[in-house]
């Protein structure tokens, strides 16, 4: 009969042996499973021991501390005698008789070794979607401010245009009626007030010089 030792902290290691011709063994903290795991590291239902050709596997059942083989996670381990791997925190050791092992040697063996994969990456971000949210956050705060001063931009360039379209209207118009051309008459009117408006320089007549004084008598 395979012999498998649980050893759980704090209490006496626990043998359990199974016939060699039973299937699927559960192991778990459940009151229902095979072999009872009384840890906080291991689930409900945690793992199974199933019998395959030429030997015996550990198969975790999607527990929340896996099982694993020297610190490593794995979906399934190869068991074979004396070995030991972690249900959990657990330590977990599988042992073989010498008419067992002679009995599996008949049998052809094929691996089923697989380790735990990671967790997608989508559900990472699901966990954590604190890591782009303030980035998106500041995009979209500082992009309506470059639509507004685009808007003012406009507006200042529509008013320019307003001004030079009123501006062209009076020129042409006053040169319709007196065919003179606005611009320069304006240029040459600023001109001419300018000296207009000159204060002229008069000549100051010398003052009349001292009459030369009489002697003392």
């Amino acid at each position: 009969m395979p012999r498998v030792t649980i050893s759980e902290p704090g209490k006496t290691p626990q043998p359990y042996r199974f016939k060699l011709g039973r299937k699927v063994i559960h192991i778990g903290r459940g009151s229902d499973n095979d072999i009872v795991v009384e840890c906080g590291s291991a689930s409900t239902k945690h793992c199974t021991m199933e019998r395959v050709d030429g030997g015996y596997i550990l198969r975790d059942r999607g527990s929340t501390n896996g099982i694993k083989q020297d610190d490593t996670l794995m979906e399934v381990i190869d068991l074979f005698d004396g070995m030991e791997v972690y249900i959990g925190d657990v330590p977990f050791k599988f042992q073989l008789s010498d008419e067992e092992i002679e009995h599996l040697a008949d049998e052809e063996f094929t691996t089923h070794q697989k380790k735990k994969l990671p967790p997608p990456k989508q559900e990472e971000e699901e966990h954590h979607p604190s890591t782009s949210s303030p980035r998106a956050s500041h995009v979209n705060r500082s992009q309506p401010t470059v639509q507004e001063s685009g808007g003012a931009l406009k507006t200042l360039v529509v008013f320019l245009l307003v001004l030079v379209a009123i501006f062209a209207g009076m020129t042409i118009r006053h040169s319709m009626r007196t065919g003179d051309f606005l611009p320069t008459k304006l240029m040459g009117g600023t001109k001419s007030d300018a000296s207009d408006k000159t204060p002229s320089t008069k000549e100051t007549p010398d003052p009349p010089a001292d009459e030369p004084g009489t002697p003392a008598e």
